[in-house]
C-alpha cells in the first residue's frame, strides 16, 4: 500500500534554460502525485564574474585537487541563495531537489519516515553520488537513519530544516569546494548530516550534466603530485568527523522508538 504524502512543501532547483530536465522531473512528481515549485537557479555561466568575486579559488584548488567550473559556482550558489530564501520566510521544513532527481515506489514511505524522526537530524538525504562509513542511527519500517564518517556527497533531494538553512547561510562563502563537500565537514558547521537508506530518490544519469558537461567531459582533475594538499585533507577529514559523531553519540545504534 502507499503511504500517503506528507503535505511539505518542495523545491526543485533548475536553471531556466533546463527546460527538458524540467519535462522530466515533472514526469516524476506526477508519478508519485506530489507538488512542487520550481526554484530558477543561479547560471554559474551567465554570473561567472560575480561568483569568482565570492570564491576562494586557492581554497577551492588546495581542497577540490580539480579547477572551478562556472557550474560548480551556479550550483552552489543555488542551494545557497535557496537556503537565504527559506530562512527569511519559509516553512519549518523545506524538501529541496535538483532537476536530474527521479523517485523509486519508496519514496513517499521514505519521506514520511524521515519526517517522523526529525528531531534526529538536521539535513537528511534521500540520495547520494557516495555514501562511506555507514553508522546506522535509527530504524523506522524498512528505512535506517544513517550518520557517515566517509565521504558523503550528493545533493540531488534532502530535507533541510529552516533554522539550519539560516546558519549555514551565513557560513557558506566564500565558496571553498564544491557545496555538497562542503555539507560533508558536518563537524565544521557543527550539523547532523544524514542519510535515509535504501536511497530511494538516485539522480538520472543520462552523461549529461550543467556541471561537469557531457560524458564528465568538464571533470578534469590536477596531476597527481599537484593534489598532495587534496589527499592530506581527505584523511584529516575521517578523523574530525570520527571526533565529532563520538563527541555527539552518533557512533552507536538507537532505534527509533528508543
Amino acid at each position: 500500500m502507499t503511504a500517503p504524502l506528507p503535505d511539505l512543501p518542495v523545491q526543485v532547483i533548475s536553471l531556466a534554460r533546463a527546460t527538458a530536465r524540467q519535462a522530466q522531473v515533472a514526469e516524476e512528481f506526477a508519478r508519485i502525485g506530489m507538488a512542487y515549485t520550481i526554484f530558477e537557479g543561479i547560471d554559474g555561466a551567465a554570473h561567472q564574474a560575480e561568483l569568482l568575486g565570492r570564491t576562494d579559488l586557492a581554497a577551492w584548488h588546495r581542497n577540490m585537487g580539480a579547477p572551478i567550473s562556472a557550474g560548480h559556482m551556479g550550483c552552489y550558489a543555488s542551494h545557497v541563495e535557496l537556503w537565504r530564501q527559506i530562512a527569511q520566510d519559509g516553512p519549518e521544513i523545506v524538501l529541496i531537489c535538483e532537476d536530474d532527481v527521479t523517485f523509486t515506489a519508496d519514496f513517499p514511505q521514505a519521506l514520511a519516515a524521515g519526517l517522523a524522526m526529525a528531531e534526529r537530524w538536521d539535513i537528511l538525504r534521500f540520495s547520494c553520488i557516495r555514501a562511506k562509513g555507514r553508522l546506522p542511527q535509527a530504524r523506522l519500517g524498512p528505512f535506517t537513519l544513517m550518520a557517515y564518517w566517509g565521504p558523503f556527497t550528493g545533493n540531488g533531494c534532502y530535507l533541510i530544516k529552516r533554522a539550519v538553512a539560516a546558519r549555514l547561510t551565513e557560513r557558506f562563502y566564500p565558496i571553498r569546494r564544491a557545496h555538497d563537500h562542503e555539507l560533508n565537514r558536518f563537524f565544521d558547521h557543527d550539523i547532523r548530516l544524514m542519510g535515509l537508506e535504501p536511497f530511494t530518490a538516485p539522480p538520472r544519469d543520462r552523461g549529461e550534466s550543467f556541471i561537469t558537461g557531457t560524458a564528465m567531459a568538464g571533470a578534469k582533475k590536477f596531476p597527481k603530485y599537484k593534489r598532495l594538499p587534496h589527499y592530506r585533507q581527505k584523511l584529516a577529514n575521517y578523523a574530525r568527523r570520527l571526533i565529532w559523531l563520538a563527541r555527539h553519540g552518533l557512533l552507536s545504534f538507537r532505534r527509533a522508538g528508543g
